[in-house]
C-alpha cells in the first residue's frame, strides 16, 4: 500500500496602499533642510503608513520591494529599491529609514549649496513611495503608491 503526496500551492493576492500623513494639501512644510525633515518623521509629525491585505494564509509574511523615486522641478533626480522587506497583512507604520528620499534630498541640497554661494532657491520635490510585491512569490496583486510634493 502507498500514498501520494500532493503539494499544496497557496497563491495570494495582496491589495492596499501607502500613504503619507501630516503634509499640507498646498504642499508648504516647515523644514528648510532634509535633516529637519528627517527629524520631523522621527518625532512622528509626518507618518508614512502601509495597509495592506490578502487572501490565505491570512498571517503570512509578504515580501516587498521598497521603491524610492525623488523628482525635482519635474525631472528625476534619483530612484532605489530596497528588495524583500517582509510585511504582515494590516495597518502599520513603515520608518522614514525604508525610503532613501532623505538621502536624495541631502545629496541633492548639498550639490545646490557648493554650486551656489548664496543661500540657494527653494526648489520643487515629489516623492512617490512604492511597495512592490517582490518577484518568486506566489502573490499577485499590487499596492497603490503614494506621491507626494513639497518645497524645499
Amino acid at each position: 500500500m502507498g500514498f501520494l503526496l500532493i503539494p499544496t500551492v497557496y497563491s495570494q493576492s495582496v491589495s492596499g496602499k501607502v500613504s503619507i500623513s501630516g503634509f499640507s494639501k498646498d504642499g508648504t512644510i516647515k523644514e528648510r533642510t532634509p535633516v529637519e525633515l528627517f527629524k520631523s518623521f522621527k518625532v512622528n509629525i509626518y507618518k508614512i503608513g502601509f495597509t495592506f491585505w490578502g487572501t490565505y494564509p491570512p498571517q503570512s509574511p509578504i515580501l516587498f520591494d521598497m521603491k524610492t523615486t525623488v523628482k525635482k522641478n519635474g525631472k528625476v533626480i534619483g530612484t532605489s529599491n530596497r528588495p524583500g522587506w517582509p510585511w504582515l497583512p494590516g495597518d502599520m507604520y513603515v520608518p522614514v529609514e525604508a525610503f532613501d528620499f532623505i538621502p536624495m534630498l541631502q545629496k541633492d541640497k548639498e550639490r545646490i549649496i557648493r554650486r551656489s554661494k548664496r543661500e540657494a532657491l527653494s526648489e520643487n520635490y515629489e516623492i512617490i513611495l512604492e511597495m512592490n510585491v517582490s518577484s518568486g512569490q506566489k502573490v499577485s496583486g499590487s499596492i497603490e503608491p503614494v506621491k507626494f510634493s513639497f518645497e524645499l
